[in-house]
């Protein structure tokens, strides 16, 4: 009869194989569900801010509202999207216009650390 037993070395070796297997399957399996969409917006954020819906923004481009600490609602009255420098006024019906810098709409009453007054 043949003995089938395998040795402690042998066994660590394909403990740790069996280990690296699942830990890059997990990784695999995770990357797989991912998206550089934006989620879609809540009911509840739009109907406060018309300008919510990020859909089809990419990651950079929601990193780079953030880093410019863009809000919907302005902290200072004196400053805001619709008299920055920076404003792109709405299309016709829309509610929600753009910015020079960034991508995605913009409330009229938003604001970013990018403010620029108005030049007469």
């Amino acid at each position: 009869m043949k003995n089938e037993s395998i040795d402690r070395k042998d066994f660590f070796k394909k403990v740790s194989l069996f280990g690296i297997s699942a830990i890059g399957a997990s990784t695999l399996l995770k990357a797989c569900g991912g998206s550089d969409e934006a989620p879609a917006p809540t009911v509840e954020a739009e109907e406060i801010d018309p300008c919510a819906d990020l859909t089809g923004l990419s990651e950079s481009d929601i990193a780079m509202r953030e880093s410019l600490q863009y809000v919907a609602e302005t902290p200072n009255p004196e400053e805001r999207c619709d008299n920055c420098q920076l404003w792109i006024e709405p299309e016709a019906g829309s509610p929600c216009g753009g910015c020079q810098i960034m991508a995605g709409p913009f409330h009229p009453g938003g604001w970013c650390i990018s403010w620029v007054p108005m030049t007469s």
